[in-house]
């Protein structure tokens, strides 16, 4: 396993029902990937904002994304590669 930080930010389509947020797809240096699992998500409280944390799988890959209340920006943070 080898973990890539990235630091970029993201496109993402995302729902939202009854005050939820579910990542369904990303987009990422002109590629989509859809999110076929959530595997965690956290809240993560600031002085002047919050950032909502989320681990999604795609394909064998665990990626790990926030949106930023500050910036309204989604962020690619890391990808967990297998092999």
């Amino acid at each position: 396993m080898k973990i890539e930080p990235i630091q970029e930010a993201i496109s993402v389509r995302a729902d939202f029902s009854a005050g939820a947020i579910l990542p369904r797809s990303f987009q990422w240096h002109g590629r989509s990937y859809p999110v076929q699992a959530v595997n965690g998500q956290w809240l993560d409280r600031q002085s002047d904002g919050y950032r909502l944390h989320y681990s999604v799988q795609s394909g064998d890959e665990t990626y790990y994304i926030h949106f930023s209340s500050l910036q309204v920006q989604w962020w690619l943070d890391q990808v967990v590669l297998e092999g």
